[in-house]
């Protein structure tokens, strides 16, 4: 092998973390919604295609302080990266939401919805009726119609001050998703959910992240 390309595929192997995930050729900005709920800062760092399930554990409390105990979810909201040295063998995938708390997982499928991923774009799983969920939900982008965990879900490279993003490679166990630890970084899910009656509008504080932790 020649030098240059000795020195392409060295770079190439250090920006890759032990999951498999690809660090971008460039930070990417990703507009922010006023009335999502999100935990990644707004910035794409990684392409995620680490497990068979990604996601987003949401805990309504972060958003609403306490006493929620039930959200209307309108949509689900996803960001993908389709680089030409890892290309997809599918655009198709699931998109889940789920009831559950960080400690028990994805407990009670609500809907699956088949979504065609697109290229740093946002991508929708729309609810023709929102959503009566619990307090705690999930978003997961299930990869089962791709032979990789195609499509590359993108993430943010600022770890949470809890785990919210995780990774399943079997059905029994989920994976914080840390690129830079201790904690997990935090993929490019986000779910239009509110309480019942509640007017979000300009009112919400907006990312835990953007307001704490950059």
């Amino acid at each position: 092998m020649v030098p240059a390309l000795m020195m392409c595929a060295l770079q190439i192997l250090l920006l890759q973390t032990p999951d498999g995930s690809i660090k971008l050729d460039r930070p990417l900005p990703v507009a922010w919604t006023d009335y999502v709920m999100q935990y990644d800062d707004g910035t794409a760092y990684w392409m995620a295609f680490a497990g068979s399930v990604r996601g987003v554990w949401f805990n309504a409390e972060d958003f609403y302080g306490g006493g929620i105990s039930e959200l209307l979810v309108n949509h689900l909201e996803f960001w993908f990266y389709h680089h030409a040295s890892y290309p997809w063998d599918t655009q198709f995938f699931y998109a889940e939401l789920w009831n559950g708390d960080d400690a028990s997982g994805p407990s009670a499928l609500l809907d699956q919805t088949s979504v065609t991923a697109a290229h740093y774009a946002p991508c929708y799983a729309n609810y023709p009726s929102p959503i009566l969920t619990e307090a705690d939900i999930w978003g997961l982008v299930n990869t089962e119609m791709s032979t990789g965990g195609w499509p590359s879900t993108l993430g943010d490279n600022t770890p949470n001050t809890v785990n919210h993003s995780y990774y399943m490679s079997d059905e029994y166990v989920w994976t914080p998703w840390i690129v830079q630890g201790p904690t997990a970084n935090d993929f490019l899910i986000r779910a239009d959910g509110a309480p019942p009656g509640w007017d979000l509008g300009q009112s919400t504080w907006g990312s835990i992240k953007g307001l704490y932790c950059r």
